[in-house]
């Protein structure tokens, strides 16, 4: 007698055919969320860099088995060319997703009244603005850490507005984040020109520093 083996059962197969069709919505909601915040990164970081450059931020098989060995980095040729891209960890990504999109308002609202990175995500969207200028500067070809940080600081009250800040929440975050999380960057990234009225002041005849 030919030997008969059980059939899957009907509602098997509709769970896997459910898991396999929610999982792929879910793919695509994400890959579109994903593509298109970065399409709004790769234009403010072109704007700084002065030229066409491209942002990337971790997709899902990255997000798990780890992508974020730093915040934001550039590849530099060994001609000290830099490339076209940079790649943003998963934290700065989301938190400049979260920011355009409007999910970041109380954040706003007490870092503009105080001018510290205050909020249940302000030290951490304020790093994510940041983090977007550092490399965009790097992308222009500014490789020094001291002088490209100077210069994001300086350029966060203008990457902040285009995410949704207004221009007084802007200049607050690039307060808090100079009296803040800038004394607490290794030497490298810090240096005393950085100043009102120093070396690598941009804008010397505004008062507003920086």
């Amino acid at each position: 007698m030919p030997h008969t083996y059980p059939s899957t059962p009907v509602w098997v197969k509709v769970l896997l055919i459910a898991v396999f069709a929610g999982s792929a919505v879910w793919w695509l909601a994400d890959r579109h969320d994903r593509t298109g915040n970065q399409d709004r990164l790769g234009a403010i970081a072109s704007q700084i860099a002065g030229r066409e450059v491209r942002v990337r931020c971790p997709g899902p098989f990255w997000r798990v088995v780890g992508y974020d060995m730093v915040e934001g980095k550039v590849q530099v040729g060994a001609d000290g060319r830099p490339a076209d891209e940079t790649r943003l960890s998963e934290t700065s990504c989301a938190e400049l997703d979260a920011l355009a999109e409007g999910r970041r308002a109380k954040e706003l609202e007490c870092i503009g009244r105080t001018a510290i990175a205050c909020g249940p995500r302000g030290r951490e969207v304020a790093i994510a603005v940041d983090v977007l200028a550092h490399e965009s500067f790097h992308l222009r070809g500014i490789l020094d850490e001291a002088e490209t940080e100077c210069r994001s600081l300086q350029a966060m009250a203008r990457t902040a507005q285009r995410l949704g800040a207004t221009a007084e929440q802007g200049h607050a975050m690039a307060t808090a984040q100079y009296t803040g999380s800038y004394e607490q960057m290794p030497e490298a990234y810090r240096t005393g020109d950085c100043v009102d009225g120093g070396a690598l002041d941009q804008r010397p005849d505004d008062p507003r520093f920086p």
